[in-house]
């Protein structure tokens, strides 16, 4: 399908069995459709749209193009052109109004209404990256995306957003889990390189987003691990959730001595992403299935938002990956609960997020 077409509506709703919220799955389309991921925004700041991936010819091995809808569920639009190998990198541009992806070496930029498009700049000899992880820096003049580099290794590229000029900050055999800071001018990720011996090592790599320098975030660190964890909101904090065998989620704040946990016990929570305001936590869980959990971090109340019903198997396109809209109002994850990785949207109602944000 080429960029501009119109798919209308696929929305089918339903209320989760025991919490009685709506829950509308936004994709119906018998191949794979995803949202972007926990640790990036999928709708616009506003929260009137949301842009998704989704596989649109009913082929193994399909490529996967850009799409964007209303938030709910109605106007799917397709971003990005048809290509054999379909898109990457996925990212909203700060304000919301265009969205970046690339396609190969080479990053674009599409407005979500008139759909202008801009070729920001092609990487000599990189190709499409497997793994799509994307950002903008919080002033929105850098676009950072990974492709894979002509010598077979990884690359973190930086585009400027206005001139298109790029440079490759790292390269490393693997790069997993870019961030980059919403309310300041930082970017991290694990880098891992392979020894000769075999072994990997792994370590954080935080730079600044101008002068890309190593910088030193002051976060407490302590023998406690997050399974995954990524910033809370624009805070400048971070937060995650606690490997096994411990459960909970934390916050960890610059300068402080310990991480603070905001949610203790009960079930094992294993992905969780943040509102904009940093006052809200969604995550999901596993081992067994719980539910996805909205977390007020004031007051550290949590209720259950619905079940998503994914199996959250190998493919990490069956893994919920649960955001929040800047406001807290609407969750997005991704389920196969049809047997197909599909977008759907949990509207979270007012009254609940009082109920959690009073103190008792």
């Amino acid at each position: 399908m080429p960029r501009g077409q119109n798919l209308g509506t696929e929305r089918i709703d339903r209320r989760d069995a025991e919490t009685g919220l709506l829950v509308r799955q936004i994709t119906s389309f018998p191949t794979p459709s995803t949202h972007l991921h926990y640790e990036t925004p999928t709708f616009t700041p506003d929260g009137r749209r949301m842009i998704f991936l989704s596989m649109r010819v009913p082929e193994r091995g399909a490529p996967s193009d850009l799409f964007t809808a209303g938030s709910d569920g109605k106007d799917i639009v397709q971003l990005s052109d048809d290509t054999p190998s379909g898109v990457s990198n996925p990212t909203l541009a700060k304000g919301g109004q265009s969205a970046y992806y690339t396609h190969g070496g080479t990053a674009y930029r599409t407005h979500l209404e008139t759909l202008e498009t801009v070729e920001l700049g092609h990487v000599p000899g990189a190709s499409q990256h497997a793994y799509p992880r994307a950002m903008c820096s919080w002033d929105g003049r850098w676009y950072f995306a990974m492709v894979r580099l002509a010598n077979g290794r990884i690359g973190l590229v930086r585009w400027d957003a206005g001139t298109g000029e790029h440079v490759v900050v790292l390269e490393a055999d693997g790069i997993n889990h870019p961030r980059a800071n919403p309310g300041g001018p930082e970017i991290d990720c694990s880098a891992k390189t392979r020894r000769p011996d075999g072994a990997i090592d792994s370590r954080k790599v935080r730079l600044h987003c101008e002068t890309l320098k190593e910088v030193n975030a002051d976060f407490p660190a302590g023998e406690i691990r997050t399974a995954h964890s990524c910033w809370l909101g624009a805070t400048g904090d971070y937060q995650g959730t606690l490997q096994m065998p411990h459960r909970g989620v934390i916050v960890m704040r610059r300068g402080a001595a310990e991480p603070e946990q905001v949610a203790f016990g009960g079930p094992y929570f294993w992905h969780s992403g943040a509102s904009h305001d940093g006052k809200w936590i969604v995550a999901d869980t596993n081992w067994p299935d719980e539910g996805l959990w909205l977390i007020n971090v004031e007051t550290k109340k949590r209720e259950r938002i619905c079940f998503a019903g994914a199996s959250q198997g190998h493919p990490q396109s069956t893994h919920t990956h649960p955001n929040l809209s800047g406001d807290g109002a609407m969750a997005v994850f991704t389920s196969d609960r049809t047997g197909m990785p599909q977008v759907y949207v949990a509207y979270i109602p007012e009254e609940m997020r009082d109920r959690l944000a009073r103190a008792d």
